[in-house]
């Protein structure tokens, strides 16, 4: 630098003093000089990573060097250039291998960052499957199961009736607002109106044929298909012999399954009772509802228009009992909360009623069961039981035993002593009682002969195992199953198992009974609310769940189940009149 000022200096002294060196005005440096914009076409393949200000500086030396002497334009110093431009580029490989080292010691301590991420993502992968991998393949089981192609609901049996001709009614209003001519006399309600308003019921008292019941008025010659199947019922096959023991009923059990053909629609709404002919060459099942309609299925006959299913509206209200004659199966007994107990004699087609009582606000029939080809006992909801004699004059009793200050429901008879039975009430109380009891006072609550503890919520059904009458089959309102001993010889009966079980069914549901085999004193089916859908059969006096009934054709809660008394088969109702049947 020492050399080049003096040389610069010799140049000025050698100049003439009077002639005027004309200086270029330097141009001001931007920064936009230094960063141009790149050409879109051109790929950049290393960007220089350097401060602008260090550019600035570095160009602008080097334009100064460039420059040509003010007397020689063309002369300059190329030993001092190369000397500056070898500074330049040796400044230049120094920061570029620093910048190397720089960028390389960067990538490698990244890439052994990663490495750790990676291994802790593997190692938390490997954590979360050992702690949740079971129980997230089991959900995911589950959710697949849910996803699957559902069902459509059984178009088999009653088909549902649409009025195309029925119109929407005129918006009411009255002659005040209308304000129609004095003269003018208008109807508040039209013909089409009156229709809709005027639902067919039930005749009430006396003697009716199925005819007059029949659903479908448009052919009353389908009435007549019970006749048609008399001979087969009164026929009697082979009788089926049940396995004795409990293990091998179980494998009988387990190869239940559902068909399509197995489901059809027996009445227009909510199945409240279930019943089988007794018949083994001839498969008939009834089941009611809750508009007091009652509807056959003939279940082995598909080659029929409603494959084999009737309908028949004999009641105007729930009909929560339906039962064939234990001592002449060409019979059938319905009670109804109407306040009627009837009775269909199978070959006449005649529905003839039993007993009765006015249905008032508090005051109905519930329940009933048969002591003897003569004799019923009914339940009423004033917590009353009414001991009937079928040969007398409806509406009056032999006797009433006056069990609890209000809602007898199920009654359920002791299969080894005829004269007691159970009852129970909403309210959690239940006991035994003799029907010979009498009591002077109306009042007078009657003494039960054994009694149970007063349970926490409502009972539902309260039934004997039908061979020995030793236990005690409870539906509580509480979620719970309970098993009772009542032949200790003791006043109170003792409860020896208690089943969680869920038995909110809701306003939607018919209410949950848990109902034993006709046949066994060791097994008992109940609904269930559970997921998938099925049907739950456990085990007395253990209370073990010992099977679950289910299958695809099966997508709603059987409130309502009943085992056939002498086939290997059972059906269970749900909300929407629909029967399934399960066989082997």
């Amino acid at each position: 630098m020492a050399r080049r000022s003096a040389r610069f200096a010799e140049k000025l002294a050698k100049s003439s003093p009077l002639k005027i060196v004309d200086t270029p005005v330097k141009k001001k440096t931007t920064i936009k000089e230094y960063f141009k914009a790149p050409d879109p076409f051109v790929s950049i393949e290393k960007l220089d990573i350097e401060s602008p200000r260090k550019k600035f500086r570095v160009k602008q030396e080097l334009k100064h060097k460039a420059e040509p002497s003010l007397d020689d334009p063309n002369e300059s110093d190329d030993s001092e250039d190369s000397d500056y431009e070898d500074g330049i580029s040796s400044t230049r490989k120094r920061r570029s291998k620093e910048n190397k080292n720089r960028n390389r010691q960067t990538n490698t301590a990244l890439s052994e960052y990663e490495k750790q991420i990676q291994q802790n993502i593997e190692e938390r992968k490997k954590m979360f499957q050992e702690l949740v991998g079971a129980a997230k393949n089991d959900f995911m089981n589950i959710i697949s199961e849910e996803n699957k192609e559902k069902k459509t609901a059984a178009q088999r049996g009653l088909k549902r009736k649409v009025n195309e001709s029925m119109v929407v009614a005129p918006l009411r209003m009255s002659l005040r607002s209308k304000k129609p001519p004095k003269e003018e006399f208008v109807s508040m309600i039209d013909e089409d109106e009156k229709k809709v308003l005027n639902t067919p019921k039930a005749p009430k008292g006396g003697p009716f044929t199925l005819a007059d019941a029949y659903l479908d008025q448009e052919s009353i010659d389908d009435s007549k298909f019970i006749e048609e199947m008399i001979p087969l019922l009164e026929k009697e096959g082979e009788l089926e012999k049940l396995p004795a023991d409990q293990q091998e009923f179980l494998k009988l059990m387990k190869s239940f399954s559902i068909r399509e053909e197995g489901v059809a629609k027996v009445t227009k709404s909510r199945i409240y009772s279930i019943a089988w002919h007794p018949s083994n060459s001839k498969l008939l099942v009834a089941a009611c509802d809750r508009d007091g309609n009652i509807g056959f299925w003939d279940v082995d006959k598909h080659e029929d228009k409603h494959q084999g299913v009737r309908a028949f509206r004999v009641h105007n209200h729930p009909i929560n009992c339906v039962t064939f004659d234990k001592f002449n199966p060409m019979r059938l007994l319905t009670t109804s909360y109407d306040g009627y107990v009837r009775c269909l004699d199978m070959p006449t087609n005649v529905f003839d009623e039993v007993y009765s009582i006015q249905r008032t606000k508090n005051t109905w029939t519930a329940y009933h069961a048969q002591k003897n080809p003569s004799t019923l006992i009914v339940s009423q909801s004033n917590g009353d039981v009414a001991v009937v004699d079928v040969r007398t004059r409806p509406g009056k009793p032999e006797n009433v035993i006056h069990c609890f200050e209000m809602s007898a429901r199920t009654i359920s008879l002791h299969p080894q002593d005829d004269n007691l039975f159970m009852t129970c009430n909403r309210y959690g109380e239940m006991g035994i009682f003799d029907m010979r009891y009498t009591s002077n006072n109306e009042d007078e609550l009657a003494d039960p002969v054994i009694s149970f503890p007063k349970a926490p919520k409502g009972i539902h059904g309260a039934f004997f195992s039908p061979i020995t009458g030793q236990y005690a089959l409870i539906t509580c309102t509480d979620d719970t199953l309970k098993l009772y001993d009542v032949q200790k010889g003791k006043a109170e009966a003792e409860c020896i198992k208690s089943i969680s079980h869920n038995n909110f069914t809701g306003r939607w549901l018919t209410p949950f009974k848990a109902v034993w085999h006709p046949q066994r004193d060791d097994v008992f089916i109940v609904g269930s609310m559970e997921h998938p859908r099925r049907v739950e059969l456990y085990g007395a006096p253990t209370g073990t769940l010992l099977h679950n009934f289910s299958g695809d054709f099966l997508g709603s809660v059987l409130s309502i189940n009943a085992f056939h008394p002498t086939v290997p088969i059972f059906a269970g109702g749900n909300a929407s009149g629909r029967v399934h049947i399960f066989r082997s």
